[in-house]
């Protein structure tokens, strides 16, 4: 398949699911805004794909800086910015230019695969990434992307049940956070940063008017917290969508993620230990405290289990060369992290997210966020 005579395209992986690898030709594009004419004018191709692939990988464009990649993603336009600042990341991020900003700066976050909060009523309709600076060859550092509709048909044939549970109930998140950013953690931003207001009297109205319910001073399992520390459960929130315009079906939520952030949270409020998200399990009662069906049943952990590993079985590892940009539908491809260790600042991935319009809500009326707790 060829894109002009820019690039060609084909399956990075013709044996099995994988992105399609959308390859520049060399001398082709000699800038980023010769990059960006080049999206306008092939938009309808890229995006076709996107449906069809549900993940493309951009190579050799000349994609070197953050600026580069910002021109980048707004040659998409109409696709409008879901900015870190409005956001309901989890993730402690930092901004870099106008619509990108740093992946989660926890190194232990996103290790397991997810949709982007989709623990949240605000969620990104699809997820760009760029890589400045590419691991050190043997040190990690790689993204992995696995297809969300073949997971559910896979969980779907095995667990008939839990599936027609999670389309029937969906699912409610509760979340721990104190009122300060901490960047050693991957879920470690904080209550005023996730809500985007600067007191408890505006963090409760956001909340009261959105439809969720909390506690101040309290921690997984009733662990006594400092009086500013707040656990807080969302709205019910879908578990299966139908990816706009497809008709597939994807096991959107963040469930699988969640035995990774039952984990951390279960170290909140107590002393020594660490643990490591990809080999450790958490307990039942662990989920319990994170997640349920909205009728308030618990969700079968050994069934997580199970659909991490169906993720990994199914997942597509981009080994990042510099300059690469990764466009992900957020609805189609779950991504995560791989483990990377190397030495800080030897590798370097950015990110911007783009927002969905069924989810666009305006910041701090009461109006804006009852209408984000309908969605």
């Amino acid at each position: 398949m060829a894109f002009g005579a820019t690039a060609v395209a084909a399956p990075a992986d013709p044996k099995r699911w994988s992105p399609l690898l959308i390859q520049a030709n060399k001398g082709s594009t000699k800038d980023a805004d010769s990059v960006a004419r080049w999206v306008k004018q092939h938009r309808t191709e890229i995006e076709g794909s996107l449906r069809e692939h549900g993940a493309l990988l951009f190579r050799d464009f000349p994609l070197r800086s953050a600026e580069d990649f910002d021109a980048f993603v707004s040659a998409f336009e109409g696709w409008e910015d879901l900015s870190y600042e409005t956001s309901m990341s989890f993730a402690v991020r930092k901004r870099c230019t106008g619509r990108i900003c740093t992946t989660n700066e926890g190194k232990s976050g996103g290790l397991v695969f997810h949709h982007e909060q989709a623990q949240t009523p605000l969620w990104p309709s699809k997820v760009f990434f760029c890589c400045q600076k590419a691991a050190a060859p043997g040190d990690g550092g790689g993204t992995g992307v696995s297809p969300s509709d073949l997971v559910l048909a896979q969980l779907r044939k095995k667990y008939p049940e839990f599936v027609q549970k999670c389309e029937k109930e969906g699912v409610r998140y509760t979340i721990y956070a104190g009122p300060e950013q901490d960047a050693s953690k991957g879920a470690g931003r904080s209550w005023k940063s996730f809500f985007h207001v600067k007191s408890r009297e505006e963090c409760e109205q956001f909340m009261r008017a959105g439809g969720w319910e909390w506690e101040w001073g309290k921690g997984p399992q009733g662990v006594d917290m400092p009086a500013d520390f707040l656990k807080f459960t969302t709205p019910r929130l879908d578990a299966v969508k139908i990816a706009p315009g497809t008709d597939k079906k994807c096991f959107f939520n963040q469930l699988i993620a969640t035995t990774a952030n039952a984990l951390e949270f279960s170290k909140v409020g107590v002393d020594g230990g660490g643990y490591d998200p990809l080999k450790d399990v958490p307990t039942q009662e662990g989920i319990d405290a994170c997640v349920r069906f909205s009728g308030g049943d618990s969700v079968d952990l050994s069934i997580l289990l199970d659909a991490k590993q169906m993720c990994e079985e199914n997942a597509y590892d981009i080994q990042w060369q510099d300059g690469d940009v990764a466009l992900l539908d957020n609805y189609l491809v779950m991504h995560a992290r791989r483990i990377w260790n190397g030495p800080a600042g030897t590798r370097q991935v950015l990110a911007s997210l783009v927002a969905e319009p069924s989810c666009k809500v305006g910041r701090g009326s009461s109006d804006a966020v009852s209408k984000m707790s309908k969605l």
